[in-house]
């Protein structure tokens, strides 16, 4: 069965992007003679496999643990330029998950969640146009919007987020970057999270970005996501060099968020009011570092829900154990407090190893207190070699009294969490 999905994949994307995937070049045709060109240049295919073991134990579920290792196959192409147009290029990407070990739901009943199912979808397929300092792009492709905590492609998952989007960005003048986007599809790391918009209703993203002076970063961004919410925010970041070696980062941001400017997928728009805050300070000197932060979801206050951040790569921030995911994606009903201490060492022989400790608390009272829980996660990575890297990880929550998204309650259960992975891209 994983040799047929494989060998479907490789036809898929030989078929999209041509026979320059085994050659290493384009093909040339008598039509292509005839016109004085060459339909695609500068062809470039890259290569990943990602096998995984992940284990999850959650304490007094009912649930069996779950064991599941599974492998993902990238197999994509970069085209450098397209039907001799300068400036005009293209990606071409597909992924296949398979489980070779499939004792988790969604493909087992009566076992823990691991959210790889196995699954085969077109990742990427876009065209790109570069004039001058401007970028225009049209079709699905991954978003990363600064460190994923509003937009991102979740990409830990073994099958990543993408969206189709409509895009310009660019750099009108030194110091100052844009990107204003519609989006008018979104294909989660399950199928079941996926969804489309018409044209005329897309959600907007626009992300201004300022460079005052090498230490400083500025940016606003209004997050415009039909039949979810409407966020604006600003946000000041920055590193600050004290010599030998030694460097201090900072970060500050803040978001309110209203009702979304328009529906599509819904017979009426939510009612939306609430805010977010997050602040970060860190130290990195001789291979060592050190973060502390804390992050501020606005609760519900009486309307729909609260602050959520539905496209982000939620797992880098609260919590490897996911037992937050629900909340972040869907609003915290009354709030939530978090704070998280890491420390690590990278080094290129040893690797890196890193620790962090979170706690979570609702900030507004449910009626059966405010601590929801603590987590302690735990990583060592490694690159093996040029190609392949090496990554264990640990996630251990602790629950106290849960909290509550959409009228449910969440998080009130033990989990325990392991990864072993190998990473090999070509």
């Amino acid at each position: 069965m994983m040799k047929g999905k494989v060998l479907s994949l490789g036809a898929a994307a030989l078929l999209a992007g041509g026979a320059f995937l085994l050659s290493g070049q384009a093909s040339t045709s008598n039509a292509q003679d005839l016109l004085g060109v060459s339909f695609i240049e500068n062809v470039k295919p890259y290569l990943e496999f990602r096998p995984r073991y992940e284990y999850v134990d959650v304490d007094n579920s009912g649930n069996k643990e779950a064991n599941a290792l599974t492998i993902r196959t990238k197999i994509g192409v970069n085209i450098g330029t397209v039907l001799g147009v300068n400036g005009l290029s293209a990606t071409l990407e597909a992924i296949d998950v398979s489980a070779l070990i499939d004792d988790y739901a969604p493909q087992k009943s009566g076992y823990e969640t691991v959210a790889d199912p196995d699954n085969t979808r077109i990742t990427q397929a876009y065209l790109a146009y570069k004039f001058g300092n401007y970028v225009f792009v049209a079709g699905r492709k991954y978003v990363i919007i600064d460190d994923h905590r509003f937009i991102g492609t979740i990409g830990w998952r073994q099958m990543p987020q993408s969206l189709g989007v409509l895009a310009v960005a660019g750099k009108p003048v030194q110091g100052l970057d844009f990107l204003l986007a519609g989006v008018y599809e979104r294909k989660f790391i399950v199928d079941g999270g996926n969804l489309d918009w018409h044209l005329d209703k897309m959600p907007i993203v626009l992300d201004v970005n300022y460079k005052v002076v090498p230490q400083l970063r500025i940016k606003g961004f209004a997050y415009l996501l039909t039949d979810i919410h409407n966020t604006y925010g600003v946000k000041a970041s920055g590193k600050v060099g004290l010599g030998n070696g030694v460097n201090i980062s900072y970060l500050g941001e803040y978001a309110i968020q209203k009702d979304p400017y328009e529906k599509d997928n819904k017979s009426t728009k939510p009612d939306i009011d609430t805010s977010y805050y997050r602040l970060k300070v860190g130290a990195s000197a001789m291979g060592f570092f050190a973060n502390a932060m804390y992050t501020h979801f606005g609760d519900a206050n009486g309307h729909n829900a609260g602050f959520s951040v539905p496209l982000a790569t939620n797992h880098k921030f609260d919590g490897w154990a996911d037992v937050m995911l629900a909340g972040a994606a869907g609003g915290f009903d009354y709030g939530m407090n978090e704070w998280c201490f890491s420390v690590g060492y990278k080094n290129k022989a040893i690797g890196k190893v890193m620790l962090a400790y979170l706690t979570f608390d609702s900030d507004k009272d449910p009626g059966s207190g405010k601590d929801i829980g603590s987590e302690i996660d735990a990583l060592y990575a490694k690159k093996l070699t040029k190609r392949l890297s090496f990554l264990a990880k640990a996630a251990w929550y602790n629950a106290d009294n849960g909290y509550y998204t959409g009228g449910n309650l969440k998080g009130t259960k033990d989990v325990t969490k392991y990864w072993l992975q190998l990473d090999y891209k070509y």
